[in-house]
């Protein structure tokens, strides 16, 4: 009998995976810092997804690294869900960004050694990683795009001047458990201090290979754009850049949807 990864079109089972550092690492490098803040914004983000109808938030994982009190988050998850969705807590230590790299190996970690403790993985078929401060309204309406449940479906880009190269969002990517065991795990041990530096050169550098490969997309069907504040500038990805950002970036979908590579 086929398992449910392997079977033609299965039903995929979503398990939502927020990463939380509430208290981030000294070196983290990031302007908004400041737990209190910090803790609102995954405060309003899982509110937000307790909310949101979608099947791809069915399940809700919260993995968080810094140690802090989770509460207030508990309480949510227990007297703020008014679908009943079934919600994991974790608190796996593991902040202290190692030399020659940045937060994206603590990221990779946190994902790594928080997706083997939960049971919540363990009654699904494929994870939506998104950075826990941040909502993405549109996340469903992608999903549903698609023609099948994905291997993976992440956002690779080109970097615009003065920056070269291509990177892939390290804010949403969705994957089955399968992809995220064969290619992701453990790849935290790949970055350096030069080429890939950078969890979102991480991100590209395992998913290019899959590029043209059925059930394996590295653009999103439409705009998927975050709603929150950015952690490195603590400014509102609604400010009229970003706006002008978002609809230059939706423009080219339509009419280069390959611009990027």
């Amino acid at each position: 009998m086929a398992s449910p990864e392997t079977a033609p079109n299965p039903t995929p089972r979503y398990l939502l995976v927020m990463t939380a550092t509430i208290q981030p690492a000294a070196n983290a490098g990031v302007k908004r810092a400041d737990p209190r803040l910090r803790l609102e914004d995954y405060k309003q983000a899982l509110r937000y997804w307790l909310n949101y109808p979608h099947a791809a938030a069915a399940r809700i994982l919260i993995l968080e690294n810094s140690g802090a009190d989770l509460s207030e988050l508990q309480a949510i998850a227990r007297d703020e869900n008014p679908l009943s969705k079934p919600v994991e807590i974790l608190s796996v230590p593991g902040n202290q960004i190692p030399e020659g790299t940045n937060y994206g190996y603590t990221e990779m970690q946190l994902l790594d050694e928080g997706l083997a403790q939960s049971q919540l993985r363990l009654l699904t078929t494929h994870m939506v990683k998104v950075t826990g401060r941040l909502t993405f309204p549109a996340l469903g309406k992608a999903l549903d795009r698609l023609p099948g449940p994905p291997s993976l479906m992440v956002e690779c880009r080109k970097l615009g001047f003065p920056r070269r190269g291509y990177d892939a969002s390290s804010q949403l990517f969705v994957c089955s458990h399968v992809f995220y065991d064969r290619v992701f795990r453990g790849s935290r041990y790949e970055m350096n201090s030069t080429n890939i530096r950078l969890l979102e050169h991480l991100i590209f550098h395992k998913v290019i290979p899959f590029k043209g490969r059925p059930g394996h997309y590295l653009r999103f069907p439409v705009n998927v754009e975050p709603v929150g504040y950015s952690g490195f500038k603590s400014k509102s990805y609604n400010s009229p850049r970003g706006v002008l950002t978002r609809s230059i970036r939706a423009l080219f979908r339509m009419i280069a949807p390959n611009y990027w590579y």
